[in-house]
This record gives C-alpha cells, structure tokens and sequence, in this order.
C-alpha cells in the first residue's frame, strides 16, 4: 500500500492551530510508526511538498488535478486515489488505511 501526504508550504498557513503539519519531519516519522505499530502490512509513506517539487512529473499531475477538481490540501492519497481533502490527524490517517485495506481486502476474496 502507497500512502502520499501531499501539501504545499508556499501558502500561508492560518495563525491559530489548523491541524498537522505534515511538512515537519517529526510528524511523518509520527505517522509512520503508528502506522507500522497498528498494521503489519508494509506500508510506504511520501511526503510531498509541491513547493519544492514543482518540475517533478507527479507534483505537476497533483496540481494540475487539484485546481481542476478544486480539492484542499493538505490531501491524503492511498493507493493513488484522494482519500482526504483538508485538514486531517494521524489517527484520521490510520482510519483512512483501515478502511482502504478493508475494500482490498474485501475485492480480494469476492475475485474482483
């Protein structure tokens, strides 16, 4: 399972607490072992700043598909789909996980 935070440092953020900040490191490192502590899948994470990742072919397709669908970020993508758009937590995260491995899951043993 492929699991990609993506966010944009370039805006402003709010003033008062909107929630994570995926850009700091410490808070992927966070995600990322309360993932490995809660699934025993593997499971990969990336982080991508579109800031700083402007000229690469995927950041490019991101940005082009959040203006045309008009999503917020930061975005949460599993598996290559939008899973959450805005503001989420880890544990938010770790549910959007759960539920994504229980359609596999469930597409696996139904022969879809």
């Amino acid at each position: 399972m492929h699991v990609i935070i993506i966010d944009d440092t370039s805006i402003e953020s709010c003033e008062a607490y909107c929630g994570v900040d995926w850009s700091a490191e410490e808070n992927i490192k966070l995600a990322g072992q309360r993932i490995t502590e809660r699934f025993s899948d593997r499971i990969e994470v990336q982080y991508i700043d579109l800031s700083k990742s402007y000229f690469e072919k995927q950041a490019r397709q991101w940005q082009s598909k959040i203006k045309t669908e008009h999503l917020n970020l930061p975005l949460l993508v599993i598996n290559g789909r939008v899973r959450i758009s805005g503001q989420f937590d880890v544990r938010m995260l770790l549910d959007s996980i759960d539920a994504e491995r229980e359609i596999t899951y469930k597409g696996d043993t139904n022969g879809q």
